[in-house]
Protein backbone atom coordinates (compact mmCIF):
# COMPACT_ATOMS: atom_id res chain seq x y z
CA UNK A 1 0.00 0.00 0.00
CA UNK A 2 2.85 2.22 1.05
CA UNK A 3 4.45 2.08 -2.48
CA UNK A 4 0.95 2.84 -4.14
CA UNK A 5 0.74 6.16 -2.16
CA UNK A 6 4.71 6.95 -2.87
CA UNK A 7 3.89 5.96 -6.72
CA UNK A 8 0.87 8.69 -7.04
CA UNK A 9 2.87 11.38 -4.96
CA UNK A 10 6.05 11.19 -7.53
CA UNK A 11 3.79 13.92 -9.90
CA UNK A 12 0.83 14.74 -12.24
CA UNK A 13 2.91 12.16 -15.40
CA UNK A 14 1.95 8.52 -15.26
CA UNK A 15 4.32 5.38 -14.30
CA UNK A 16 5.64 3.33 -16.93
CA UNK A 17 8.23 1.20 -15.64
CA UNK A 18 9.14 0.17 -11.59
CA UNK A 19 12.43 -1.32 -10.98
CA UNK A 20 14.41 -2.32 -8.04
CA UNK A 21 18.08 -1.33 -8.13
CA UNK A 22 21.24 -2.54 -5.79
CA UNK A 23 24.26 -0.46 -5.38
CA UNK A 24 27.42 -2.62 -7.06
CA UNK A 25 30.73 -3.14 -4.29
CA UNK A 26 32.44 -0.01 -6.07
CA UNK A 27 30.02 2.03 -4.63
CA UNK A 28 30.77 4.02 -1.96
CA UNK A 29 30.93 7.34 0.69
CA UNK A 30 33.60 9.94 0.58
CA UNK A 31 33.69 12.41 3.49
CA UNK A 32 36.59 15.06 4.08
CA UNK A 33 38.20 17.54 2.02
CA UNK A 34 38.50 18.51 -1.28
CA UNK A 35 40.42 20.87 -3.08
CA UNK A 36 41.04 23.89 -3.19
CA UNK A 37 41.47 23.21 1.10
CA UNK A 38 43.82 22.14 2.74
CA UNK A 39 42.62 19.17 4.99
CA UNK A 40 42.66 15.54 6.26
CA UNK A 41 40.39 13.46 3.73
CA UNK A 42 38.66 10.30 4.93
CA UNK A 43 39.02 7.37 3.35
CA UNK A 44 35.79 5.71 0.71
CA UNK A 45 33.83 3.71 2.45
CA UNK A 46 32.43 0.94 0.95
CA UNK A 47 28.70 1.37 0.31
CA UNK A 48 25.79 -0.96 -0.22
CA UNK A 49 21.63 -1.23 -0.51
CA UNK A 50 19.31 -0.96 -2.86
CA UNK A 51 16.67 1.84 -4.11
CA UNK A 52 13.71 1.86 -6.70
CA UNK A 53 13.56 3.57 -10.01
CA UNK A 54 10.19 4.36 -11.23
CA UNK A 55 9.91 6.21 -14.94
CA UNK A 56 7.62 9.28 -15.38
CA UNK A 57 5.92 9.76 -18.56
CA UNK A 58 5.23 12.73 -19.69
CA UNK A 59 2.79 14.36 -22.38
CA UNK A 60 5.80 17.19 -23.33
CA UNK A 61 8.39 15.67 -25.83
CA UNK A 62 11.80 15.25 -23.78
CA UNK A 63 15.26 14.61 -24.80
CA UNK A 64 16.08 13.15 -21.41
CA UNK A 65 13.86 10.10 -19.61
CA UNK A 66 12.85 11.05 -16.32
CA UNK A 67 12.75 8.85 -12.89
CA UNK A 68 11.40 9.20 -9.28
CA UNK A 69 14.34 7.63 -6.89
CA UNK A 70 12.32 6.04 -4.06
CA UNK A 71 13.07 3.77 -0.81
CA UNK A 72 16.83 4.36 -1.16
CA UNK A 73 17.89 2.04 1.72
CA UNK A 74 21.33 2.25 1.99
CA UNK A 75 24.75 1.82 4.34
CA UNK A 76 28.19 1.77 5.52
CA UNK A 77 30.61 1.54 8.16
CA UNK A 78 32.39 3.97 10.01
CA UNK A 79 34.24 2.25 12.70
CA UNK A 80 32.38 -0.33 14.86
CA UNK A 81 29.30 1.51 13.45
CA UNK A 82 26.52 1.22 10.89
CA UNK A 83 25.56 4.13 9.27
CA UNK A 84 22.25 4.65 7.23
CA UNK A 85 21.31 6.98 4.66
CA UNK A 86 18.00 7.11 3.17
CA UNK A 87 16.20 9.12 1.06
CA UNK A 88 14.51 10.12 -2.78
CA UNK A 89 14.68 12.42 -5.69
CA UNK A 90 15.00 11.72 -9.08
CA UNK A 91 17.77 10.60 -12.28
CA UNK A 92 17.03 11.84 -15.33
CA UNK A 93 19.03 10.25 -18.36
CA UNK A 94 19.43 11.59 -22.41
CA UNK A 95 20.46 14.36 -24.44
CA UNK A 96 20.64 15.25 -27.58
CA UNK A 97 24.36 14.68 -28.73
CA UNK A 98 25.91 13.09 -26.28
CA UNK A 99 24.14 10.99 -23.26
CA UNK A 100 24.13 12.78 -20.13
CA UNK A 101 22.67 11.90 -17.03
CA UNK A 102 22.11 14.00 -13.52
CA UNK A 103 21.02 12.72 -10.25
CA UNK A 104 19.32 14.60 -7.35
CA UNK A 105 18.49 12.98 -3.57
CA UNK A 106 17.50 14.92 -0.57
CA UNK A 107 19.16 12.05 1.54
CA UNK A 108 19.59 11.51 5.65
CA UNK A 109 23.00 10.15 6.25
CA UNK A 110 22.80 8.68 9.92
CA UNK A 111 20.89 10.62 12.63
CA UNK A 112 21.95 13.86 10.50
CA UNK A 113 19.49 16.52 8.98
CA UNK A 114 18.11 15.75 5.31
CA UNK A 115 21.01 17.15 2.66
CA UNK A 116 20.41 17.66 -1.04
CA UNK A 117 23.28 15.58 -3.26
CA UNK A 118 23.60 16.47 -6.69
CA UNK A 119 25.77 15.22 -9.53
CA UNK A 120 24.91 18.34 -11.95
CA UNK A 121 24.05 17.01 -15.27
CA UNK A 122 26.85 15.29 -16.53
CA UNK A 123 28.46 13.04 -18.92
CA UNK A 124 27.33 9.54 -18.57
CA UNK A 125 24.19 7.31 -18.88
CA UNK A 126 25.28 5.62 -22.26
CA UNK A 127 24.83 2.12 -20.18
CA UNK A 128 21.91 2.71 -18.36
CA UNK A 129 19.85 0.66 -17.11
CA UNK A 130 23.63 0.73 -15.38
CA UNK A 131 23.93 3.87 -13.09
CA UNK A 132 27.55 5.19 -12.53
CA UNK A 133 27.33 8.63 -11.23
CA UNK A 134 28.96 10.40 -8.48
CA UNK A 135 26.72 13.18 -5.94
CA UNK A 136 27.80 15.72 -3.50
CA UNK A 137 26.67 18.16 -1.09
CA UNK A 138 29.00 20.74 -2.26
CA UNK A 139 30.23 20.07 -5.36
CA UNK A 140 33.29 18.50 -4.06
CA UNK A 141 34.83 21.65 -3.07
CA UNK A 142 36.45 21.79 0.94
CA UNK A 143 34.84 19.62 3.28
CA UNK A 144 32.02 17.44 1.38
CA UNK A 145 30.41 14.25 1.54
CA UNK A 146 30.78 12.49 -1.68
CA UNK A 147 28.54 9.53 -2.91
CA UNK A 148 29.73 7.26 -6.10
CA UNK A 149 26.21 5.40 -7.28
CA UNK A 150 27.35 2.53 -9.18
CA UNK A 151 23.89 0.21 -9.16
CA UNK A 152 22.72 -2.77 -11.52
CA UNK A 153 19.18 -3.89 -11.94
CA UNK A 154 17.78 -6.75 -9.71
CA UNK A 155 17.01 -9.32 -12.20
CA UNK A 156 13.16 -10.00 -12.15
CA UNK A 157 12.36 -7.51 -9.21
CA UNK A 158 10.29 -4.80 -9.75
Amino acid sequence: MALLVVLAATGPSSCENVVSYALRPESGVTQGCFEPCLCPIWLMQPLSGRFILVERRTTEPSLFREFAVIFVDWKFERGDEVVPITGSGRYSVGGEFAVQQRMELDLRVGDGPAQHFDSGLVMGGGEFPEIDVRISVNQQICFDTVIDVLASPLPGKS
